[in-house]
């Protein structure tokens, strides 16, 4: 059985069949309260504060904080799938009558680090799409024959449904809605498929 010795307690003993402890010489000699004393010089612990904190109150603590990170966590999540603003904002790219026959037009959409095609088809009329290939993100242009190509690998998309006709891609472009206010174009956002 181990029993805690409390330094300021000068009466404190050792129990019978307690350790000894050897000198330099090779001589025994009995361990004593007063002989425990070089180590607590070295490291002395305050055995006063041992009721600051409890093991009580340490348990509160990583419950509470466990608590807080799991809400935490939670609200992130939550806030990761609501749609942002930029997603579904009107940007005017071109005004009604402006893209002839078989003309396209690149514009930037949401913002200027992404970019969009426009492209007036015959019969069919305006469509525009994501400019992005969606194997490994080259920029697509518009040929004039109803299809698309990505010149990285020689993707082929179909002009007018934006599938994949050929090549390494396997997901179609996405779409890029259209609305027309006052003969002004606006790309408002962008669906992927």
């Amino acid at each position: 059985m181990v029993q805690e010795v409390n330094p300021k307690d000068e009466h404190a003993t050792l129990p019978a069949g307690a350790a000894k402890t050897s000198d330099s010489v090779g001589m025994t000699e009995p361990a004593t309260a007063g002989s425990n004393e070089d180590w607590r010089k070295e490291f002395p612990y305050p055995w006063d504060e041992d009721d600051v904190v409890t093991r009580r109150d340490t348990l509160r603590f990583l419950l509470a904080g466990s608590g807080a990170m799991f809400v935490a966590t939670g609200i992130l999540a939550i806030l990761g799938h609501l749609p942002s603003g930029p997603n579904v904002q009107a940007v005017a790219i071109a005004r009604e009558g402006e893209l002839a026959e078989n003309a396209w037009r690149v514009f930037n959409f949401p913002d200027q680090y992404a970019q969009g095609i426009l492209i007036n088809l015959p019969g069919k009329g305006l469509v525009a799409y994501s400019d992005v290939c969606t194997h490994l993100s080259c920029a697509v242009e518009y040929r004039g024959d109803g299809k698309m190509r990505c010149p990285c690998h020689e993707g082929l998309f179909d002009a007018a449904t934006g599938s994949v006709l050929a090549g390494p891609p396997t997901r179609p472009l996405p779409l890029i809605q259209l609305a027309i206010k006052d003969h002004v174009i606006y790309a408002v956002r962008e669906v992927a498929r």
